[in-house]
Parts: C-alpha cells; sequence; structure tokens
C-alpha cells in the first residue's frame, strides 16, 4: 500500500459539506529553507518529548518525500510540511494596510519565502478540536522557529506574529490550547 494512500485511509473522505480550508500556521521565512527529514524529526522529538522513528510509538513519525509529500505524524494529527520559495502573498500594499503594528508590517517585508505546516487531518472530517490541532501545529511551528523566520501567521484566526517575542508567546498559548 502507498503511504499516500495510507494516509487516505487513516484521514477518510471529506465530504462535500465541510470546508476544504485547512487549519494551518505558516512560518514565514527571511529566506527558503526546505526542512530535512532530520529537521522534522528532531522538532517532533523536541515538541512531543518522544521518539519520532515510527518505531517505539507508530503514532509517532516523519516521513518526507520532497516530490510528493512531507508528514510529521504527531499522535492523532498529521501535519503536511510544505515549503514555498515565495511570499506569502505578492500583494503587500494590501496586506501591508491589514497590518496596524509596526513589528507586524517589518515582519510581513522581511520575508521572502514559506513553510505551511497544514492539518492534513481536515481532507477527512475534522475530528480533531480546533484548540488540539492548533495545540499540535504550534509545538512543530515552535520548534521549527529559528532567527531565519520573520513571523509566524495563523490564516483562519489572521492572526500575524513578529518573531520578535511576540511569536513565540502567541505559539505557547496555541500549546496550552488558550487563544493568543
Amino acid at each position: 500500500m502507498s503511504f499516500v494512500r495510507m494516509l487516505k485511509s487513516l484521514v477518510g473522505k471529506a465530504s462535500q459539506s465541510e470546508t476544504t480550508e485547512f487549519r494551518s500556521i505558516v512560518i514565514m521565512q527571511r529566506k527558503g529553507h526546505r526542512f530535512s527529514e532530520e529537521e522534522l524529526r528532531d522538532a517532533g522529538e523536541r515538541g512531543w518529548g518522544k521518539k519520532f522513528d515510527g518505531k517505539e510509538d507508530p503514532k509517532y513519525f516523519v516521513s518526507v518525500d520532497h516530490s510528493i509529500l512531507n508528514v510529521v505524524k504527531a499522535g492523532p494529527c498529521i501535519i503536511r510540511v510544505t515549503s514555498v520559495p515565495n511570499r506569502y502573498v505578492d500583494d503587500d500594499e494590501y496586506a501591508l494596510s491589514r497590518l496596524p503594528q509596526p513589528e507586524q508590517k517589518k515582519a510581513w517585508t522581511e520575508h521572502s519565502a514559506c513553510a505551511f505546516l497544514e492539518l492534513f487531518n481536515d481532507l477527512g472530517s475534522r475530528s480533531i478540536p480546533d484548540a488540539e490541532a492548533y495545540s499540535s501545529l504550534a509545538k512543530l511551528a515552535l520548534q521549527l522557529g529559528d532567527p531565519n523566520c520573520s513571523a509566524i501567521f495563523v490564516p483562519i484566526k489572521n492572526l500575524m506574529m513578529p518573531n520578535d517575542g511576540t511569536a513565540e508567546q502567541g505559539l505557547r498559548l496555541l500549546i496550552n490550547k488558550e487563544l493568543p
């Protein structure tokens, strides 16, 4: 059984009435960076305090095939990791008009690429509550964050957190299942 087919069987089929928008967190990067299997595994292990080799616990592993699909499986959550060498959107005028704080505007202008952390489970039913979904996404984002990160963006919540301490604080609130 192929890995993609196995994931589809884990996730199930989406009903037509459900939204197709993934719950996600975007790591806005100063320079494009595609996370390696080792980086994703180390981030998972730090975030969840477990081995991410699929052997100790088959619910915790990393699968990387940059041409098809990169996945971090953390308990019930399947997180797809996609790196793109482009800005989040090209319309700076519109984006900057939506950001009220100077720190947010600065972080926006500094990014040139993005890494998307998307709850792949959302291809099926939304059986994972929002608080749990965002807690898992935030655990991974916190561990992948580094000086290359200009900001963290939560699209569905329209929440932009510059990497000036605000992003870490916001991610920790999400991990604790509190909205920042």
